[in-house]
């Protein structure tokens, strides 16, 4: 009876180490397997590339979800200096990707658009006037953008056109912008009736394009965004982006010469509730006027 009683408990025994080694190595090593498993397999399928020309070959050949997602990723790539491909072939590869692209899905020509632009590129500016005439609106739209980016002369002419005859205000509001960053005196009448155009922002970005080119016809409206009562009689913008505006004011301040900015910048310096909007009137005042506060 001894040996039946002893040999039960071997098997209690056994049982339990069994059930001890299936819980507390067994099992959680086969979690921990298959979870590293999905991990690498979630990292395959989710894996995205930083290299220009790897992402540039995706959007020929991927399929149509991967294609815009690639030229997206490819406008971030190409919006930092250091990772822009200098080669003629790349160049020659995006252009080619850019027109056959004009029957795939708007996205990706927008964004191999503004991948173009990013650049800063001259190279891509005929390419980028054509779109401007695409019937998409979304790639016609980042045509506009892009040409001002690369600073397109050539695009002067359909920028004019598109704020003269578009029902579309972004696209009028991003035709003037491009207008400011092309600084081509040809755009000056267009961009002086803007100034009295009914669209706040198209009025301010019009002031700030002439700004840049010396033309003091839009210091009033300068003068304006420095004034924080002013801006915020338009609802629409948040305090954030109202301190945006002035920081972008003042700096445009410094491309003229008119009396009454001086004011307005000891005002800001003095006693603006934003400590950062204080900082740069202060530093305008001495760079400008050579005034210290």
């Amino acid at each position: 009876m001894n040996d039946t009683v002893t040999i039960e408990n071997q098997k209690n025994e056994s049982s339990r180490i069994y059930t001890l080694y299936y819980s507390f190595f067994l099992i959680p090593f086969m979690i921990a397997i298959f979870g590293a498993v999905f991990f690498l397999l979630f990292r395959f399928i989710t894996y995205e590339t930083h290299d220009a020309s790897e992402l540039l070959n995706q959007v020929k050949i991927g399929s149509k979800t991967k294609r815009w997602q690639s030229a997206y990723e490819l406008s971030k790539v190409l919006n930092n200096p250091e990772t822009v491909p200098l080669d003629l072939g790349f160049k020659d590869q995006m252009i080619s990707a850019y027109r056959h692209s004009i029957n795939d899905d708007p996205l990706v020509r927008a964004y191999l658009a503004i991948a173009m632009g990013a650049t800063g590129d001259g190279f891509y500016s005929e390419e980028l006037v054509g779109g401007i005439t695409d019937e998409a609106r979304e790639s016609r739209l980042a045509a506009i953008q892009a040409v001002g980016m690369v600073r397109s002369t050539e695009a002067v002419d359909k920028l004019i056109s598109v704020i003269e005859r578009s029902d579309y205000q972004d696209e009028r509001l991003a035709a003037t912008m491009s207008l400011g960053f092309i600084g081509d005196g040809r755009s000056i009448p267009i961009l002086n009736k803007l100034l009295a155009d009914e669209e706040p922002n198209i009025r301010w970005d019009a002031a700030i394009a002439l700004a840049k080119m010396g033309e003091i016809s839009s210091a009033p409206i300068i003068e304006n965004l420095m004034d924080r009562n002013y801006l915020t009689t338009f609802p629409e913008l948040d305090p954030k982006e109202v301190n945006k505006v002035i920081l972008t004011a003042i700096e445009t301040s410094s491309l003229m010469k008119y009396d009454r900015f001086e004011p307005k910048l000891v005002l800001l310096a003095e006693s603006d509730e934003s400590l950062k909007v204080r900082d740069a009137a202060i530093k305008m005042l001495k760079k400008s006027y050579n005034r210290i506060i």
